[in-house]
């Protein structure tokens, strides 16, 4: 019976101690206003229902424009890939356009874009992307706020390029690295718990030619231990 529980702990301990591994994740905000003229409510950002809990839309009203601005906080690259679609529908027609897409590649995370607000009145519209990283930014074409943090600051009127990219380890790499050890370190104390049961339950009778038992071992089992072999 101690010996099955042994076994069991070793499937169950990995799975119990670590969850699966994180992967890339990242937090910011994005704007998008128009001037009162051009839009009486501006723009309105909506969050993707996958987001619900990860993201926050708020009204935007600063500089003589307003809006919407949505906060999403730790969202996966994939769910990040979708913001472009989301903010170019908060325009009322096709004048604003934004892709974004972010990937990783070995350590590197690069994060590519283009915004094309050029059929927009100069000055009547502007979109905001602040992102924060999970690690440090080493190249970007936005303004560079942290170690981590970038903005762009897109006009109406304009046309621009989105560029970053960002060196840190994979977190799912890391995550399985932990998994290992655990599993390893599990491993070991179950083989020992199936060794000392093995050595103690070994059989005691005399062989031929021997007069009594072999000795009691020098081993001394944790009581514990001793109570579970007794039953």
């Amino acid at each position: 019976m101690l010996a099955a529980l042994a076994v069991l702990l070793l499937v169950a301990a990995p799975a119990a101690c670590s969850s699966p591994g994180p992967g890339d994740r990242m937090s910011g905000k994005i704007v998008a206003a128009q001037t009162p003229a051009s839009n009486a409510e501006g723009p309105q950002l909506a969050a993707p229902g996958e987001l619900r809990g990860l993201a926050e839309v708020k009204a935007y009203d600063s500089n003589g424009k307003v809006g919407t601005q949505m906060i999403f906080t730790t969202i996966t690259f994939g769910q990040f890939n979708q913001l472009g679609e989301v903010v170019s529908q908060a325009f009322d027609t096709s004048a604003a356009s934004i892709k974004m897409r972010v990937q990783r590649t070995g350590s590197a995370v690069v994060l590519s874009g283009t915004a094309d607000l050029s059929s927009l009145a100069p000055n009547s519209a502007v979109i905001v992307v602040q992102l924060q990283f999970p690690g440090p930014v080493t190249a970007t074409n936005g303004q560079q706020e942290a170690d981590d943090l970038v903005t762009w600051t897109l006009n109406a009127g304009t046309s621009a390029s989105l560029t970053a990219e960002a060196e840190y380890a994979d977190p799912s790499i890391a995550s399985f690295t932990e998994w290992a050890w655990i599993t390893a370190l599990v491993a070991f104390l179950a083989a020992a718990v199936v060794a000392a049961v093995a050595y103690v339950r070994r059989d005691r009778s005399p062989k031929p030619g021997q007069e009594s038992a072999e000795p009691e071992s020098l081993i001394e089992l944790p009581q514990w231990l001793r109570e579970k072999l007794k039953r």
